[in-house]
């Protein structure tokens, strides 16, 4: 998400700059706790990565990323995909009652969960407007 302003006055130039870094800083932050609620959890770990960099207020640019490999492939989804060993010398999984022994598996995909989209959509369609508001009517 970009947010670009052109400012012509130069009365309030600098406060305008620093309440619409507190704008950008709440919208980000809005955005982490939207990403963390709509985050599909398994054992957590996807969840508990989700972060924000800077985590204070005062700049201007921040990045949220999920800081798993895996993330993406919860975002977007994945289509069928063959999984082999690397390094073991079998994949070991159960079937009902059996354990199998493979050395390579074909995983059937998985649907797209997304996470991150919803809670950028809902902080560009909602809570920037509404700490702008908040912020410069101050």
């Amino acid at each position: 998400m970009q947010i670009k302003l052109n400012i012509k006055s130069e009365v309030n130039k600098k406060l305008t700059i620093k309440q619409l870094k507190m704008v950008l800083f709440r919208s980000m932050l809005k955005m982490q706790e939207l990403a963390t609620i709509n985050c599909p959890v398994d054992k957590g770990r996807l969840r508990n990565s989700i972060h924000l960099d800077p985590s204070v207020e005062g700049y201007s640019a921040y990045r949220l990323s999920d800081g798993v490999e895996y993330g993406v492939d919860v975002e977007y989804g994945t289509s069928p995909h063959l999984i082999t060993t690397k390094v073991a010398r079998a994949l070991k999984f159960s079937s009902g009652n059996k354990t199998i022994f493979s050395k390579s598996v074909m995983h059937p995909g998985q649907e797209a969960q997304p996470f991150m989209r919803p809670a950028l959509d809902q902080v560009k369609n909602v809570w920037i407007k509404r700490y702008t508001n908040q912020i410069l009517s101050r």
